[in-house]
């Protein structure tokens, strides 16, 4: 997800194209384990400015995510309950987002009940920090250097201890056997790239055999439900050894078709080393050789959206587009870059193209074993649906989220992909109390099972929702209940005071009310059934 270099502007030579070469760390990371975290100005959602200097003095986690990354929501919960041990006076957490608008992050922050600060940044945070993808947590300790930093779903002891060693001013590793063991598969020392041609190829192919067993290794680790390697660390030891390969065979390279082969190679390189400018450099060579090769021009594409060059990646993309008129993934790529311009209109039929196409490839059955056509089908549809609620139009984002849902219905129930359907429900909810929060009028609730720490007194037989409001700032609202069976107390909380049966507010000026509703039986295991709440007539229930 990272400044890129120019437009594409593949053009025929007719000449041999120079061998593949080392290039300079344009935009390599800058925030490795043990050096100074750069400064970073953003804007928190009240509208109030941040910057790294705030947290001088203190041990600062930096999270950067996006709501509509499924491994950032996954890893939400253990953020959450990471805060609530180690947040203190000299530890403070911070989540940075930089592609989405405050209504989303507000919506999805309520529902989750996140209790750290969020901030909205300008994609240069990311280049800074030298993050490719999210989510990643990066630990600076109170002098401002990195003690840590982690790609992908973090576990509170893992933070437990990332913070501690920040503390005490220490680097810290994660180094498992996994990992020890895919350090050696992927020293570039073991092979000799020097010699005779035909020596060099055979250790190029040797290395290339190499390589795919470390890539099985980690598919294989990827299975696990707990961390086993560090992704960043040997993503860079991959790079580096493809690096060395794809080098040796530019060397060696004699005919255009094994020049193009050592650029492409050199591409992927450069992005698994976080180099994107470099890789785009690479894959703009490849193009001289062959410019009319949809799949360079779509990896080309791929290395602007990691420099968040998000112009020349629409111009890429356009491009692909021509090249490749049925190929949902180029229109895909030209949604994204006009959503990420923030052109939200122009993203408009590009998303439309990307799922027509999708849909007809599904044909009228579209059932594979575990769903994962629909699967794809009922994602890009969320990703349409954001468009919508950028725009603040709410009918036509309520069709998509309402495709999306279609799609995900049809995913077979015991499908490690189910998962979608609740990520089709939580979005929905939050993208349509965005478009209320955009737009200052309506009203949105949800009610979602209770997440947080509760209440001194509470007890165990309690029934626990956090209920979210979402409606103009300065609305008079009155909520209320139905459906109560005899003997049963409905209680709207907040800041240890409850309301039973009903509540009255005046909307804050966030446009966002959150309480924390309970429904306390009669007896110890009695069933609650289904209570409705609400106003007027928009009302949701325990079931919904």
């Amino acid at each position: 997800m990272l400044l890129g270099l120019g437009a594409c502007t593949p053009a025929a030579n007719g000449g041999s194209a120079p061998p593949p070469r080392t290039e300079a760390p344009v935009n390599a990371s800058q925030t490795a384990v043990g050096s100074i975290a750069p400064a970073f100005a953003a804007t928190a959602l009240d509208g109030s400015p941040i910057s790294l200097s705030d947290y001088h003095g203190k041990v600062l986690v930096l999270n950067f995510w996006a709501t509509w990354c499924p491994p950032c929501r996954r890893e939400t919960p253990n953020l959450i309950r990471a805060f609530g041990k180690l947040a203190a006076q000299d530890v403070s957490f911070l989540g940075i987002d930089t592609t989405e608008t405050a209504p989303i992050v507000k919506s999805f922050l309520e529902l989750k009940g996140v209790p750290y600060r969020i901030a909205l940044g300008k994609p240069e945070i990311y280049n800074d920090y030298g993050v490719a993808y999210i989510p990643t947590t990066i630990v600076v300790d109170r002098t401002g250097v990195v003690r840590a930093r982690w790609t992908g779903e973090v576990s509170p002891a893992q933070l437990s201890s990332y913070v501690s060693s920040a503390r005490e001013g220490r680097n810290a590793e994660f180094l498992p056997p996994a990992q020890r063991r895919l350090d050696r598969m992927l020293e570039v020392s073991q092979f000799d790239f020097s010699g005779t041609p035909p020596a060099i190829r055979s250790q190029a192919a040797r290395a290339k055999q190499q390589l795919a067993k470390a890539g099985a290794a980690m598919s294989a680790l990827n299975a696990s439900a707990t961390p086993q390697y560090d992704f960043e660390r040997t993503l860079h030891e991959k790079g580096e050894l493809e690096l060395a390969v794809a080098q040796a065979e530019g060397r060696v390279a004699a005919t255009d078709a094994q020049r193009l082969a050592a650029y492409e190679l050199l591409g992927t390189a450069y992005g698994d080393l976080n180099r994107f400018a470099d890789a785009a450099a690479a894959y703009r060579r490849a193009l001289a050789l062959e410019p009319e090769n949809p799949e360079l021009v779509g990896d080309l594409t791929r290395a602007y959206y990691r420099l968040h060059d998000y112009d020349a990646m629409a111009r890429t993309a356009t491009i692909w587009t021509a090249l490749a008129p049925h190929d949902p993934d180029a229109w895909d790529q030209l949604g994204l870059a006009n959503q990420r311009r923030q052109n939200f209109a122009a993203a408009v039929p590009a998303y439309r193209r990307t799922l027509t196409l999708m849909i007809a490839a599904a044909g009228s059955r579209p059932h594979d074993k575990d769903g994962k056509t629909v699967d794809d089908i009922a994602d890009e549809s969320l990703d349409f649906a954001n468009v919508y609620v950028a725009l603040g139009d709410a009918a036509n984002a309520k069709r998509a989220f309402d495709q999306a849902r279609r799609y995900a219905s049809l995913i077979p129930s015991g499908s490690p992909l189910a998962v979608m359907k609740e990520r089709v429900r939580e979005r929905t909810l939050e993208g349509l109390s965005a478009v209320v929060l955009a737009r200052g009028s309506g009203m949105r609730l949800a009610l979602e099972p209770w997440t947080g720490p509760n209440l001194p007194g509470s007890v165990s037989s309690t029934y626990r929702y956090r209920l979210v409001a979402v409606a103009q700032p300065g609305t008079n609202v009155r909520l209320g209940t139905k459906g109560l069976h005899s003997g049963w107390i409905a209680s709207f909380c907040q800041d240890r005071l409850c309301s039973p049966n009903s509540v009255t507010f005046v909307m804050p000026s966030e446009g966002v009310k959150t309480y924390e509703f309970q429904l306390v039986p009669p007896v110890t295991g009695a069933v609650a059934g289904r209570v409705w709440v609400g106003t007027g007539s928009y009302w949701v229930s325990t079931r919904s």
